[in-house]
């Protein structure tokens, strides 16, 4: 799980550097827009800031580009999706192998933690057609076919699962 000393760290970075945020905003993002238009979706935490809950699944949010969410931004890394503000990777939950439909979390790069040995369950591959297929699987990363308001009527979620690469549109499964 994130230390809390780079959390804290993170916070402050993300509090001093909003103008950097605004001009890189490197967010994890579907090609299709989708139901928002212009915005689109990308991975996020639940929560934001102190409220961030990286114990919970990933989801895709809508983008929110106007804030400059630092802490949404997110990097392919080595084979891995790393978010520096969590100094953490996209990990999918599995426990020798992945199944179709199970939803990604954050957990330390390389991590081997009890029930969970990360390190195979982090590595991305990028299709041709831009999907993020888990390696060694054929299971990529997919926004989930229905979004729903979140807590502010302006703002739509979605989940985010592993899935059937071959099976699943590329509206909801290639990545910018």
């Amino acid at each position: 799980m994130m230390k809390p000393m780079t959390y804290a760290i993170s916070l402050l970075l993300a509090a001093s550097l909003p103008a950097l945020a605004d001009q890189t905003n490197p967010q994890m993002r579907l090609l299709d827009d989708l139901d928002f238009p212009g915005e689109g979706y990308c991975i996020d935490v639940p929560g934001v800031g102190q409220t961030a809950r990286t114990d919970l699944p990933l989801v895709m949010h809508n983008c929110l580009p106007e804030r400059g969410s630092v802490d949404r931004i997110a990097e392919e890394r080595d084979g891995r999706i790393y978010m520096p503000a969590y100094d953490a990777c996209v990990t999918a939950l599995g426990v020798w192998s992945v199944l179709p439909g199970v939803p990604v979390m954050l957990r330390d790069c390389g991590t081997n933690e009890s029930f969970l040995q990360a390190d195979p369950f982090q590595k991305f591959e990028r299709t041709a057609d831009n999907q993020l297929r888990l390696t060694g699987s054929s299971l990529c990363l997919a926004a989930g076919p229905d979004a729903d308001r979140t807590y502010s009527p302006t703002h739509r979620w979605r989940t985010l699962t592993l899935e059937d690469c071959a099976e699943t549109s590329l509206a909801l499964s290639a990545w910018k």
